[in-house]
């Protein structure tokens, strides 16, 4: 069964704390603080995984300079789905992960493989999950298994042409390879899918359902109109470290396609009328409470910001040497700002330390 919403509100709080610990602040209240170049005493803030300095009141984001950042996953399923992880010899199979931890199969699929390349790239990040690992351990919070959800074969091979497809290219995928990862044969696969193509657009729609359920999410949290643009532009920007940036590189393959195949336009333009209408829900909220004040009409506002978003978000993804998702997203940041009216420090905390190059 899943636990109850408070008893998941503590071992959210749980995990952040530990975050903060281990990065931060060793005795759990005194960091430096970035701003003041000091040691200063910090609090946590509600609804945000973030702690404030009491002097200056600097916001802090425990978990913004590890592999998690941005994600939309709590990070205690994080620390547990870790720890189911590294004690099981050689791959684990995302449904045990999505049966022991209540999640679908889908969001398991892609949290068990981040952690596997963290754990295969070795490095600073994988002895940074080994020692959250063993204290979250310690402090008694990783879950028991339960029993595991497999997911259809159909949502398998889905999931492993996203993946595939996302790392190689559709000319360079065989049919084969996501048999392979899907653990189907390639009979399976053509049952399914008569082409790459058709496997393709249907890793697609995958992906971007998979984005708008993320929104829908993020529109449903009650964290405030800034933090919801914040998080929006999190999404925006994607980098090669979380799931998203996975459907941008699918975005780049279905476009290349739009001209010869009509459904891939028609995919195309429903993705994109999705997103428009989630970044105007979120807008348009912030108009209401009063947090905004567009310089224009908020319609005109948000595609302007999908306009701008999209060619930031392509330039990042391809890999443009003078264009990297952290600079993308501070252009987006203050763009989006100077369009609804708000201090660019509220929606990018870090502008002040930040030169444009």
């Amino acid at each position: 069964m899943d636990l109850p919403a408070s008893d998941a509100a503590g071992r959210e709080d749980a995990a952040l704390a530990l975050f903060w610990t281990v990065l931060h602040a060793p005795d759990g209240g005194t960091s430096r603080c970035p701003r003041c170049g000091t040691s200063r005493t910090f609090h946590r803030i509600s609804r945000r995984r973030a702690y404030a300095c009491d002097h200056c009141g600097t916001h802090v984001y425990p978990a913004s300079a590890t592999p998690f950042a941005g994600s939309p996953v709590r990070l205690a399923a994080w620390l547990d789905a870790a720890v189911m992880v590294l004690d099981t010899p050689g791959k684990i199979r995302p449904n045990r992960v999505a049966g022991a931890l209540g999640l679908d199969y889908r969001r398991a699929w892609r949290m068990t493989r981040r952690l596997e390349e963290i754990i295969q790239a070795g490095g600073k990040d994988v002895d940074l999950l080994r020692k959250l690992v063993g204290r979250w351990r310690e402090q008694g919070h990783s879950r028991p298994d339960r029993a595991p959800d497999p997911g259809s074969p159909e949502d398998r091979i889905r999931i492993a042409a996203c993946r595939i497809m996302a790392q190689r290219g559709i000319e360079a995928t065989r049919i084969s390879d996501i048999a392979r990862e899907a653990g189907v044969s390639n009979a399976s696969i053509h049952y399914y899918f008569r082409s790459k193509d058709e496997a393709l657009l249907a890793a697609f729609r995958w992906a971007g359902d998979q984005l708008h359920e993320t929104l829908r999410r993020l529109r449903d949290e009650n964290v405030g109109a800034i933090e919801h643009v914040r998080r929006l532009l999190e999404l925006s920007v994607p980098d090669d470290q979380g799931g998203v940036h996975e459907e941008y590189l699918l975005w780049l393959e279905a476009w290349g396609r739009v001209r010869r195949h009509p459904a891939f336009l028609d995919e195309c333009a429903r993705m994109s009328k999705r997103w428009a209408d989630a970044v105007l829900d979120v807008f348009r909220a912030g108009v209401e409470d009063g947090t905004f004040t567009p310089v224009t009409l908020i319609e005109e506002v948000c595609e302007r910001y999908v306009a701008i978003s999209e060619s930031l978000a392509l330039r990042a993804t391809l890999g443009y040497s003078h264009m990297t998702a952290r600079t993308a997203r501070h252009l987006l940041a203050r763009f989006t700002a100077e369009q609804l009216g708000v201090p660019i420090s509220r929606l990018d905390p870090d502008n002040r330390q930040w030169r444009f190059t």
